[in-house]
C-alpha cells in the first residue's frame, strides 16, 4: 500500500505542549483521515451522526460537538475511553444493532478512524471482546457497578483517561456513578462527554427505558452545580466534593427543536411560524477537568 506521511502530536495528554512527530498511515487510514467525524458516523451506523443505522432509525448529530472539541488532537496519541457499545446480548436489548450497525460497535469503528494514534477501550454490560483489535481493548462491565468499574481498571492497566464518553443505559443513577469513578482517572485537561441527558429522574415521570424515580435527573443535578456550585440532591455521585474541587467548566450542548404559531402585523402573513430551543431540553454535557 502507498504510505503517506503525516505529523502528529508526540505526547498523549491533551494538556501537553505542541510537540511533533512524523508518522507514517497506510492508504486506507489516510483517505479516512480526509472524512469528517459525521461521515464516519453514517459510515459505520452510529446515530451520533445525521443519519441512524437504518433510514428509520433517527440520528442526533452529537458528531458536530464531539468534533468541535476533538478535531485538533485527531493525531495526538490519546487514551480514550467509551461506555456503551451498542453491542447485543443476553443482559440487554441493544436496538441500534441493525442494519449498517449490524455487527454493532459502530461508535468504537469510527473513533478507530478517527484518531489513528489513539488507544481506544470500551465497556459494555453485553461481552463486545470481538471488536478488539491493534488499538481496541473491549471489557464486560455493567457502568452502574463500582466493582466492576474498578475490575475493568485493573484489568486493562489503564492509569489515566485523555477522553471520556458515556453513551451507556442512559440511566441517570448509571451516568453518575460512572461521571464520579472515572472523572478521578481523567488526566488534568482531559474531556468527559455524556450523552443522552433526559427526563428520567425523580419527578420526571417518564415511562421510559431507563427511568430511574430515586435520584435527580443528570442534566439537572448538573445545570445545578453549573448555576449555583453545588449538585442537586438525590444523586448518585460517589464523590461530589472531588468533582466540584476538580471541574474546570461545563457546557451544555443539543437542546430540543420545537415549532410554534405567533401572529405578526405583516400584510399578506398573519400568522406565521418560528422555529426555537425549548430550555433545560440539551442532551450533551461536556466537562473539562482541571
Amino acid at each position: 500500500m502507498t504510505p503517506l506521511t503525516h505529523l502528529s502530536h508526540a505526547n498523549a495528554s491533551l494538556g501537553t505542549s505542541n510537540l511533533y512527530c512524523s508518522t507514517t498511515l497506510t492508504l486506507p487510514f489516510a483517505m479516512n483521515m480526509t472524512k469528517s467525524l459525521t461521515e464516519l458516523a453514517n459510515q459505520y451506523g452510529t446515530d451520533k451522526g445525521t443519519v441512524g443505522p437504518v433510514r428509520t432509525w433517527g440520528a442526533h448529530n452529537y458528531t458536530d460537538i464531539y468534533e468541535a472539541y476533538l478535531e485538533r488532537y485527531r493525531l495526538s496519541a490519546l487514551t480514550i475511553l467509551e461506555i456503551g457499545l451498542g453491542v447485543t446480548g443476553d443482559r440487554w436489548k441493544a436496538q441500534i444493532v441493525t442494519g449498517r450497525n449490524a455487527a454493532g460497535g459502530a461508535s468504537l469503528r469510527m473513533w478507530y478512524d478517527y484518531f489513528p494514534n489513539a488507544m481506544i477501550y470500551g465497556i459494555d454490560i453485553n461481552d463486545g471482546s470481538y471488536l478488539n483489535n491493534d488499538r481496541i481493548n473491549v471489557f464486560i462491565a455493567d457502568q452502574g457497578r463500582v466493582e466492576d468499574l474498578e475490575a475493568f481498571v485493573k484489568a486493562s492497566g489503564v492509569a489515566e483517561f485523555d477522553i471520556v464518553i458515556d453513551d451507556g443505559s442512559h440511566r441517570p443513577d448509571h451516568q453518575q456513578v460512572s461521571l464520579s469513578f472515572f472523572f478521578k482517572l481523567l488526566r488534568s485537561g482531559g474531556l468527559y462527554f455524556i450523552e443522552d441527558l433526559r427526563n428520567n429522574g425523580i419527578g420526571d415521570g417518564a415511562t421510559i427505558r431507563g427511568n430511574v424515580s430515586r435520584v435527580q435527573n443528570t442534566r439537572r443535578v448538573l445545570k445545578h452545580f453549573f448555576e449555583h456550585g453545588a449538585f442537586l440532591e438525590p444523586h448518585a455521585l460517589l464523590d461530589a466534593n472531588y468533582l466540584e474541587q476538580h471541574i474546570d467548566y461545563m457546557r451544555f450542548h443539543v437542546p430540543q427543536v420545537a415549532v410554534k404559531t405567533v401572529m405578526r402585523p405583516i400584510p399578506r402573513r398573519i400568522i406565521d411560524r418560528v422555529v426555537y430551543f425549548q430550555p433545560d431540553t440539551e442532551s450533551v454535557c461536556v466537562i473539562r477537568k482541571k
